[in-house]
């Protein structure tokens, strides 16, 4: 019965060593002079663990006026690196899905 409430005590107490974190980016994209439309932006917490994946925290796209604000929150144990990819056509000739 010992082992049993000793072994309870740590799982809660591992579990609490986890802490919400977040991240959020707000902007506004262009294109030479043109508002960037409809591009989209996802917002992700790299994780360099073996067996974690990276965890998408937001996605939106941009509106007429090219702005955007992504945020989120994820529980984690240490530190989180969030990145921002923007996926866009903006005058490279290549058609991105």
């Amino acid at each position: 019965m010992i082992f049993l409430n000793l072994l309870l005590l740590l799982l809660v107490n591992f579990s609490v060593s986890f802490r919400k974190q977040g991240a959020a980016v707000k902007g506004r994209l262009m294109c030479g002079d043109k508002a960037l439309r409809n591009a989209k932006v996802k917002l992700y917490d790299l994780d360099r663990n073996p067996g974690d994946s990276d965890d998408l925290l937001d996605e939106k796209y941009t509106d007429k006026n090219g702005e955007f604000a992504v945020t989120g929150t994820t529980r984690e144990l240490t530190d989180i690196e969030p990145v921002l990819y923007i996926y866009h056509d903006c005058d490279d000739g290549i058609r991105v899905r």
